[in-house]
């Protein structure tokens, strides 16, 4: 009788999570010449523990969304059938014939639009897990939002990222190939996964703008659209304080009202050991939402943490 119950139980989980993803659908960018592996064969079929990378974030995408589209062109075959092996249902296939860009390799699957939202997803992610994917949904439905995308704090030299830039002239994804910054200054990284209001990608994807070095679209593009053609009426953020951070400066020069969501090390979780404190505000106690007019006069946020012992350190 336990075994049944349990296997209810679970079986109703899985249903009441399909059933949020119902107005979503899923493309997966696996066109893509992978030119930085200078293997001459596509990154996307390489074994990972017996399965091919692709297949990994499509079997992931498959748990939460029904309707699946792969945009395939570079080794395309070889790419189906390594998809086609792993016997996933409802995949649609759309091929990019001419590499373009990212923002190129979405537009060819325009045709299979018909959510009201779309994940786009790159298919070279084989770490990338469902809860990812829930809270990236979970935060874009909570805001109705127009785009939402995944970030990571990451200052690796090394890594070819495009990388979250905020400043005076707004928000933007800069492709790794273009950078010309501090990484430290930009320390938060473009995860490659998006969930985009189709009206939105509709009325804006079109408009993107070739870029003059590369020839390419990218997709990354339609952030610093939304952000700059667009009014809000107010901006809310989580995530690394030193994005929070740029994001907050940045709605107050554009008078936007902001908050932001901190986070703390939080031993009590009633302001008595003071781990959380932030300047003179407690994490646990005062927020952990704070307004940005307030955060602006806050002279440790984001610019200092204190690590497990309590010691002030910087970011």
């Amino acid at each position: 009788m336990k075994k049944k119950l349990l296997i209810a139980l679970l079986c109703t989980k899985i249903i009441q999570t399909n059933s949020v993803f119902n107005n979503t659908q899923a493309i997966v960018l696996a066109a893509g010449g992978s030119t930085r592996f200078k293997t001459g064969i596509t990154k996307l079929i390489t074994p990972i523990c017996g399965q091919s990378m692709v297949v990994y974030p499509i079997k992931t995408i498959a748990e939460l969304i029904k309707t699946i589209t792969v945009v395939i062109g570079f080794q395309k075959e070889r790419v189906k059938k390594a998809i086609s092996d792993a016997h996933i249902s409802n995949i649609t296939f759309v091929e990019q014939a001419e590499q373009k860009g990212t923002g190129h390799a979405v537009l060819c699957s325009q045709h299979t639009w018909h959510a009201e939202n779309i994940l786009v997803m790159n298919g070279d992610m084989p770490l990338v897990t469902s809860d990812i994917i829930m809270k990236l949904f979970e935060e874009h439905q909570k805001h109705t939002a127009a785009i939402s995308f995944v970030v990571a704090y990451n200052i690796d030299p090394n890594g070819a990222y495009g990388r979250i830039v905020e400043d005076d002239n707004g928000m933007r994804i800069v492709e790794a190939k273009h950078f010309t910054y501090t990484i430290t200054d930009y320390p938060c990284i473009n995860a490659g996964i998006y969930l985009i209001n189709r009206v939105f990608l509709e009325n804006c994807l079109e408009t993107i703008e070739q870029n003059e070095q590369t020839q390419e679209f990218y997709v990354t593009d339609l952030v610093e659209k939304l952000v700059n053609e667009t009014h809000f009426d107010a901006v809310y953020v989580c995530g690394p304080e030193i994005m929070m951070y740029k994001t907050v400066q940045s709605a107050h020069s554009r008078d936007i009202f902001v908050q932001a969501s901190l986070e703390r090390m939080m031993k009590c979780g009633v302001g008595i050991c003071g781990s959380c404190c932030v300047g003179e505000d407690l994490v646990c106690k005062d927020g952990t939402i704070f307004d940005g007019q307030h955060l602006s006069s806050n002279k440790e946020f984001g610019y200092f943490y204190r690590n497990k012992a309590g010691i002030l350190e910087n970011y």
